[in-house]
């Protein structure tokens, strides 16, 4: 599936529900989130059975873990993710993932936690762009930097400044 894609299911979404929040919108959507102690690697997964999709949550996670290891999982609902359970581990985190079903459900979450978000006029570096919009360091490489560029130009452009 195509970035823009993506961005488009991610910010279409947002809009209807006006909520980024991958919980609230899993609410919104009528995907049940479980929790559960799922050991120290295993963040979440999804699971889709007879076509109803379920995201179960570690609930060892900080809220703000919670928050992104829904949204990837939300990410694998909403890209069409046929298998029938997508786990996401803490030891798959810092290796960059360049195609496939992990890689769209990363960008996904990245898209969701920047759609509809403004950022912090302040900040100049990627970093603060990151912690601005709570997008965890690990997913760096799924930012689509131009794009994100474009938004704060057009933000400060927009602004009273």
């Amino acid at each position: 599936m195509q970035r823009k894609t993506i961005r488009k299911i991610a910010t279409n979404l947002v809009k209807e529900f006006q909520t980024n929040d991958p919980i609230e919108l899993c609410q919104c959507l009528d995907i049940p989130v479980h929790y559960n102690d799922l050991g120290k690697n295993v963040m979440g997964y999804r699971t889709n059975l007879f076509g109803v999709s379920s995201i179960v949550l570690n609930s060892r996670l900080t809220s703000t873990e919670a928050r992104y290891t829904c949204g990837h999982e939300l990410g694998h609902d909403r890209c069409g993710h046929e298998d029938n359970a997508d786990y996401l581990r803490k030891s798959s985190l810092y290796s960059r993932i360049l195609y496939g079903t992990e890689y769209e459900a990363n960008c996904f979450m990245v898209e969701l936690m920047l759609a509809e978000n403004e950022l912090d006029d302040y900040v100049d570096t990627e970093e603060g762009v990151m912690q601005s919009v709570s997008i965890p360091m690990w997913a760096a490489p799924y930012v689509d930097w131009p794009y994100v560029k474009r938004l704060l130009v057009n933000q400060m452009a927009g602004s009273n400044i």
